[in-house]
Order: C-alpha cells, then sequence, then structure tokens
C-alpha cells in the first residue's frame, strides 16, 4: 500500500530574493512517488498535491496564467486574498477555487496568521505559463523563463525583410466568472448513499461538481482533469465493494476518525493526516472500524476510458455506457463466422 503520514513530511522553503514571494511546502505527491511537473506519460502521477503554508504578507508566487494546467486551491487554516486579473476576493478555511487555463491569478496571505492551503493540479504533457505583471512568458518542458519579441511566422526563414508583427497575444479568460468557481465546501449538502441490503454506506460533498466540472468526465467533454469529493464515514459504514480501475488513479486523504484500507496484502490501520494512493490495478477498498466519523477527501483523475474489476463477486463494469456484467470465456472469432 502506496502510504505516508501528511504531518511528518518536512517543509520545504520557497522564498523569492527580496522576500515578496515567501511559503513552506509538503509535497504529498512527492513523497507518494510522484515526480515534479511530470504525469503519467513520464512515470509520474496524473495530479500532484501539496500544502503550502503562507506568512503573514506574502504571496506564494507572482501573478500568472496556465494554458494548459489547472489548479484547484482549498484553504484548511488562515485568511487570504486570491487575485484574478483586475478583482480581489477574501478566502477563508473552507474555501475551496479552481483556476482552469487562461486564468490569471495569485494566492498571497492578507491576515495575522500562517495561511494553509491544499493545492491540487494536473500534469499536462505540455504548458505555457505568463506572467502579466512583469511581462515574462515560461514553458515546460523544458522550462525556463523568456521575454518574447513579436516576430512573424517566416521571420529568419527567407531572405529579405519580414511583415510587421502584431504584438503577442495574451489568452483569454474562461467565460466562467471566477464566482462560479468558488465554494465553501463545509456549506454543501451531503449525499447520502446505502445499498439495497446496508452493506455499503457513506456520504460525501460533491466538491468538483459544485464547482462546475461534470462527475466522470475528461476536460475535453466538460469536467475537470480530476474530481474532489469531500467523504464522511459514520462508524461502521464502508462506501464500496473491494474493486480495481483499469485507468483511473485515487488519492485518499484521512482528516479525522480512524479507518480501515484493504488491499491485496489484507486490511491495514490508518489514521488522520494519512494519505493513501491507488494506482491502476490495485484492487482497494476501505472502511470505517473505530467509534468516531472519518472524514477524507478523495481526489481522482478523469481517463477518457474506464472500467472497473470486483474480485469478491467476478463481475465487471463499465463507466459508459454504464453497466455490469460478469464475464463468459470467449474465442476471438467466437460468433463472428
Amino acid at each position: 500500500m502506496n502510504r505516508i503520514h501528511w504531518p511528518s513530511l518536512p517543509w520545504r522553503e520557497q522564498r523569492s530574493p527580496a522576500g515578496r514571494f515567501h511559503s513552506f511546502c509538503r509535497d504529498l505527491s512527492l513523497a507518494l512517488g510522484g515526480i515534479r511537473n511530470v504525469g503519467t506519460q513520464g512515470g509520474g502521477h496524473p495530479f500532484d498535491v501539496q500544502e503550502r503554508r503562507v506568512p503573514p504578507g506574502a504571496a506564494i508566487c507572482p501573478l500568472h496564467l496556465h494554458l494548459a494546467q489547472w489548479e484547484l486551491f482549498l484553504v484548511r487554516a488562515g485568511n487570504g486574498r486570491v487575485r484574478v486579473g483586475g478583482e480581489a476576493y477574501d478566502v477563508a478555511p473552507g474555501d475551496v477555487w479552481i483556476h482552469p487555463p487562461g486564468e490569471a491569478h495569485q494566492l498571497s496571505n492578507r491576515g495575522g496568521e500562517d495561511l494553509h492551503v491544499l493545492i491540487l493540479t494536473d500534469n499536462p504533457p505540455l504548458d505555457v505559463f505568463h506572467y502579466p505583471d512583469s511581462g515574462k512568458w515560461g514553458v515546460r518542458p523544458p522550462g525556463g523563463f523568456f521575454r518574447a519579441t513579436a516576430a512573424d511566422y517566416f521571420d529568419g526563414e527567407e531572405d529579405g525583410p519580414s511583415a510587421p508583427a502584431a504584438e503577442l497575444p495574451v489568452p483569454a479568460a474562461p467565460a466562467r466568472p471566477f464566482s462560479a468557481r468558488r465554494v465553501h465546501a463545509p456549506s454543501l449538502p451531503w449525499d447520502v448513499w446505502r445499498s439495497p441490503k446496508g452493506r455499503f454506506a457513506g456520504a460525501s460533498r460533491e466538491v468538483s461538481i459544485a464547482l462546475g466540472a461534470l462527475r466522470n468526465t475528461p476536460t475535453g467533454l466538460g469536467g475537470h482533469p480530476f474530481d474532489l469529493e469531500w467523504g464522511l464515514l459514520n462508524p461502521g459504514e464502508c462506501p464500496c465493494p473491494f474493486h480495481s480501475h483499469s485507468a483511473q488513479w485515487e488519492l485518499f486523504i484521512f482528516l479525522s476518525g480512524t479507518a480501515a484500507v484493504r488491499t491485496v496484502n489484507g486490511w491495514s490501520e490508518v489514521q488522520a493526516g494519512d494519505c493513501v494512493l491507488h494506482a491502476p490495478g490495485q484492487p482497494h477498498q476501505f472502511a470505517n472500524r473505530g467509534n468516531d466519523d472519518v472524514e477524507y477527501l478523495l481526489i481522482a483523475d478523469n481517463p477518457l476510458s474506464e472500467h472497473w474489476h470486483y474480485p469478491d463477486s467476478g463481475k465487471w463494469g463499465l463507466r459508459a455506457p454504464r453497466m455490469f456484467f460478469r464475464a463468459q470465456t470467449a474465442d476471438y472469432w467466437d460468433g463472428e463466422e
């Protein structure tokens, strides 16, 4: 089982030369085996999670936008201010928001105590970023920052003078306003479910859906690159059968209580602060075997296609079209001739 205890991770300090941008970082995904800013195509994870601690008066980073990457923020403690283009919004514990590609943003600490925030990003194969305040650009890979001079497409490619070129365009902001991509997670209603005989039960706050995502839907079809749920299990509850995913990754961050996680090696106890990552092909299940409620965050990516396997019952499942079945072995040509 790929597991870490989040509060035990060391802080890594990041500070600009003059100290205007200053924060301390705990890299949850790197501790779980991820590679910074590298997706599954390069041996990393489909998403990265980190905790940032920002001192009073400091900002995490300059105002910037991404052309490909999405960023989601969840305030755990303290008070901050989000700068979005020419507007500013105060944020407090429990606030969650998401920045899609093309939106310039910046988070700073405007309170008297440290600001603690969880940051969740996807890992696109390529990304370009722009810094409106300084006119810089950056590109990843290979990494690096530069200022650009507008040029014609054929400039330097043929003899003779090139045609005049316009100024470099800045990407347009998302059509959906920031206010529609920000929620107070503790105020969301609980979505409660129970299986017909009651063996499986639980509740969740559908954070990503409240932020405008479509459930289990990739970005090209109207969803987000990852989904975030805030889950709750009462004592004795188990939310789902033992299962594995063919393509989806799932990260569980346990916030309170004591739970038990089942893998192919059996059951193991987990507690508040533990983070457990399940890669595709790894069967898993968890349950509340304690006397107190268990709260947790579930982060999952949204692959283009996906199916599931249930070892205890021998079933399989498809996401689209949504169906469950038991398979019978057949020859490749069976029924074709």
